[in-house]
């Protein structure tokens, strides 16, 4: 299914599982980057360090985006140098992702919520990114 929508052309985004097994690597050696969003804690950073040295094995471009609040002396730079991970930024907290039964539209669509933006500007630097490449 991956291959035919990058057929098809365009952007694919997919959400993996922490645990790599068959299906999961086949899908990683398929993408051209990879994001691994943390939460700014300690034992988060930890369990993705895992995850990012098993990753890093399929997926050449892997970054990670860090998702606050942050605990005294640990920003989301921290986390990336921790993890060795280029940093993408952070996600901000989007309040409809906590109340989903809240309206009609899924949470985090809002065209102007921070979510949004942050996608937006992902996109805008991955765009400079691919045509510099």
């Amino acid at each position: 299914m991956l291959a035919a929508a990058r057929r098809r052309g365009g952007t694919v985004v997919v959400d993996l599982p922490r645990r790599i097994d068959d299906g999961v690597a086949e899908v990683l050696t398929q993408l051209d980057v990879g994001v691994l969003v943390v939460p700014a804690e300690l034992r988060a950073v930890a369990a993705a360090g895992r995850v990012a040295s098993a990753v890093g094995m399929v997926l050449r471009d892997l970054r990670v985006a860090v998702r606050g609040p942050y605990p005294p002396g640990l920003d989301d730079r921290e986390v990336a140098r921790l993890l060795g991970l280029p940093l993408v930024g952070e996600v901000p907290t989007e309040p409809d992702l906590l109340r989903p039964d809240q309206g009609t539209a899924p949470p985090g669509a809002a065209p102007r919520g921070p979510l949004a933006r942050f996608c937006k500007e992902f996109w805008e630097r991955a765009l400079v990114e691919a045509g510099a490449a």
